[in-house]
Order: structure tokens, then sequence, then C-alpha cells
């Protein structure tokens, strides 16, 4: 995220921090649950998979959002006048699709003998016990709440943090001076190996 920042200022001058924090927040999940990557943003269009993936993101947090009539007149949802019920179904048949294929590629995987021991959440839920065995329907609705839920809600943080650093730069020279300290003035990056070494908190 730091190196396309910084790619993103040199070519346009300006950053919109939430758009790269969410594409970076939604592929770290990805690795996490499907452990795959992908790649986001300008220049990614060619990447069908990705730019599903995006679409059913923003439009499930679109729906979530909306103000729907139906919330305060519950026999207005019979109706259906802003259509949300209609786009919440092809939203989930949608869904279930993407992540159905995706939880068959695992299996295939692991039927020609592939190595499947990726670490990533769907082995995970593969390998449960027959008696805590999910179905798939199971399945797709646990994973896409993580991813869904997982996304935005790092997003914001990070980018408030941002933004209370951004007013406070007293505490942003201090942590750039651990930073430093820590890692030095090179070109490495921070790593989990470096959080030890940092102080533990900051007044």
């Amino acid at each position: 995220m730091v190196e396309e920042m910084k790619a993103l200022m040199e070519r346009a001058g300006a950053v919109e921090v939430r758009k790269v924090l969410h594409f970076g927040s939604l592929n770290n999940v990805m690795m996490s649950v499907f452990g795959r990557s992908y790649e986001f943003g300008e220049g990614c269009e060619n990447d069908g998979e990705a730019h599903e993936l995006e679409e059913l993101v923003s439009e499930g947090y679109e729906l979530l959002g909306i103000f729907n009539w139906s919330d305060h007149f519950p026999l207005l949802g019979l109706l259906d006048l802003q259509g949300v019920r209609k786009r919440c179904k092809k939203l989930v048949a949608k869904v279930n699709v993407f992540v159905g294929k995706i939880i068959e590629e695992h299996r295939v995987k692991r039927v020609v003998g592939a190595d499947h021991e990726s670490g990533d959440f769907v082995d995970v839920l593969l390998d449960l016990e027959k008696e805590n065995r999910l179905s798939d329907s199971d399945m797709i609705a646990v994973l896409w709440e993580m991813i869904f839920r997982g996304t935005d809600t790092v997003a914001i943080l990070l980018e408030w943090i941002l933004a209370r650093m951004v007013l406070h730069p007293d505490i942003q020279a201090k942590a750039q001076s651990e930073i430093d300290t820590v890692v030095g003035t090179g070109n490495r990056s921070v790593s989990d190996s470096d959080l030890p070494t940092f102080p533990t908190s900051m007044p």
C-alpha cells in the first residue's frame, strides 16, 4: 500500500487514501480466507475475478447502508418499491457462485493430490471432522461474512489513525522516530518480528 500511495502521488499529485486502504484491506482478507491475492485499482481492470469481487463487496455495502422504507413500514416490504429485496437476492446468487467456485477449486486440488496446505480459512473449514463439518451453504455464509465484515472495518480504522496523525504532528514525529530507531532509515519495511522491540505504549 505504501508503494502504491507513493506511485499515485508521483503520478497524480494526490491520493484517495480511503480507496487504497479499502483495496489493501480487501486483498489482505482474501489472502487469509482464500489464500489468493488480487490486483485492484487503476490498470487492473482486466483482472475479471478481482473486478467481480470488488463489485460484490461494493454492492453489499451499498445495500447495507441504503435507506429502505420497508424497514420502517413492513407492509411496503411486500411491494419492494425500491427493489432492495430484488438486489439482495441477486447479490446472494452471485456470492454463492463466486465463493462456491473457490471452495470447489480447493476440493479439486485435494483430489488431484496438489499441495493444499496453504493455511487459508477454506482449508480449515474443509478439514473439519464429519460431525463438525459445515454444508456448502454454511461455508459460503461464513466465508463471505469474513470478507464483508473484515474489509471496511480495517480500512476505516486505518484511515482514522492516519487522519489523527495528520492532526497531531507531534505524535506523527514520535512514531516516525521510533520506526527509524527500530527499523533504520533505509528501505527496509517494518515486519512482524520488529513489533516486540517497539515501545508498548504511547502517551
